[in-house]
């Protein structure tokens, strides 16, 4: 409003002084020509005979030039300065001629009174009566008629108050309208403002009504239900992401516990032992592999874990991140079919890649059936996308839940039970780490055939 209030009362300067300027002007104008006028008529009565000059307005009877008036001055003059005459109201003073041009010529002076005037210096020669010896023109005469402006003067200061008060007062009764419409503009705003500040952290669903909300508004609270509804999501989410988590961390634990409280009951000999800390280790293990892929999601997710890219043979860091997993899938009668197109070097972060790589092999090796097949592909797909795909056979989802197997701690029902120490994470860490690489993961499932995993990576080819 203060910006509004500067810039109005700015136009109304400018526009005051544009109208004071035009008035003055105007008025000014119409003194010039009219001293203009009076100076002409009068030159006009001025003729030369001979050697003497005949000036009809002599005697200055006229009310203007009296002495008391002092309002009019009049001085007729040589061109070269020497006086011939001038009004009774001017005194012995003088009235300089000032610059003397072809046409008349008006300016400011200081009158006697202390006043301002305008003086018009209007230079001509006598009309000739009689020749003069040879010469054919009279002499060069100046003229010079002032006449008082405190006229003038009072006009304009009248005029400059006037504009001041009609300036100050429509600016008065512009800032008050002003503070009005803003007061009444803002107060839908303040309703939507008290609207949101009742909606309380455990209930998002809550929408915020549009049916009295200004049409200026209507984005602004569609845009923040829509805000309100992924938060819904996200913390939803979040609950059900804490809950899975408590749950897949309480099985283990339990039975960790389990295990050590029966060891415990009574003396054991060493084969016992022995073979009770290997279940707990094995539960520990279980439980390190949770709290590992929880921290690389987390990483993921806030993106703290920067892509570093380095040019890497796509075939060989397949062919390594496969060698942890090859006795797992030798002792589970596994056929390994490897089709990757070589040589095939691009630039790629390889830790992120290398995160991917292994979950998806774990995963293969994980849910293929027993005695089946792994197929591990790479090819090129044009100059600037590289595609892996890794599918095992026996898949127990269908093309339905394929979609939802990148949720976290999701599984399959009718795969639960062989699951081993997966915790549900491995394919949204495939799919959050492929984000990061800039590429996308899709997913296919055949119930009682393929599950494929499609890793489609930006590569151009590194020199």
């Amino acid at each position: 409003m203060l910006g509004t209030t500067v810039a109005v009362a700015s136009v109304l300067a400018l526009a005051g002084w544009s109208l004071y300027a035009l008035v003055e002007r105007s008025l000014v104008g119409e003194v010039d020509s009219t001293l203009i006028a009076r100076a002409r008529f009068l030159a006009s009565t001025v003729d030369q005979q001979g050697e003497d000059l005949d000036v009809e307005f002599t005697d200055f009877a006229m009310a203007e030039f009296r002495p008391e008036e002092r309002g009019a001055f009049l001085q007729l003059s040589l061109a070269r300065g020497d006086v011939l005459c001038r009004s009774p109201s001017l005194g012995a003073r003088t009235l300089e001629l000032g610059v003397i041009e072809e046409g008349p010529t008006v300016r400011w002076i200081d009158m006697p009174a202390g006043s301002r005037g305008r003086q018009v210096t209007l230079p001509f020669r006598p009309e000739l009566s009689e020749p003069v010896g040879t010469a054919t023109e009279g002499a060069s005469l100046a003229l010079v008629l002032a006449r008082d402006a405190r006229d003038v003067d009072r006009a304009l200061s009248t005029l400059r108050v006037l504009l001041v008060a009609v300036g100050l007062v429509t600016l008065a009764v512009a800032a008050a309208m002003l503070v009005w419409v803003v007061r009444r503009s803002v107060r839908p705003v303040a309703i939507v403002a008290k609207r949101i500040s009742t909606i309380a952290e455990d209930d998002l669903a809550i929408q915020l009504e549009v049916a009295d909300v200004p049409a200026e508004l209507m984005p602004v609270v569609q845009r923040v239900n829509e805000l309100l509804a992924r938060l819904g999501i996200a913390f939803a989410r979040e609950r059900a992401f804490s809950d899975d988590v408590a749950h897949e961390l309480r099985t283990p634990l339990a039975g960790l516990r389990t295990t050590l409280e029966v060891a415990a009951t009574r003396r054991r000999d060493a084969d016992e032992y022995a073979k009770t800390i290997r279940e707990s280790t094995a539960i520990v293990g279980q439980l390190q592999d949770v709290v590992d892929r929880l921290l690389q999601l987390a990483r993921l997710d806030s993106m703290r874990s920067a892509t570093e890219a380095k040019p890497c043979d796509l075939a060989e860091l397949i062919v390594a991140t496969w060698e942890p997993f090859a006795e797992r899938a030798l002792s589970r009668g596994l056929q390994v079919d490897f089709r990757l197109e070589q040589p095939l070097e691009v630039e790629l972060d390889q830790e992120l890649l290398g995160l991917v790589l292994r979950n998806l092999h774990d995963n293969a090796v994980a849910y293929a059936d027993e005695g089946g097949r792994v197929r591990i592909a790479l090819r090129r797909l044009d100059e600037r996308t590289v595609r892996i795909e890794v599918a095992n056979s026996g898949s127990r989802i269908g093309p339905e839940e394929a979609a939802s197997a990148t949720q976290r701690f999701w599984r399959g029902d009718a795969a639960r039970a062989d699951t081993g120490l997966h915790c549900g994470l491995g394919l949204a860490l495939v799919e959050r780490a492929t984000r990061a690489l800039g590429g996308s993961l899709r997913l296919r499932s055949q119930t009682g055939g393929e599950f494929v995993a499609e890793v489609s990576l930006p590569a151009d080819e590194s020199a």
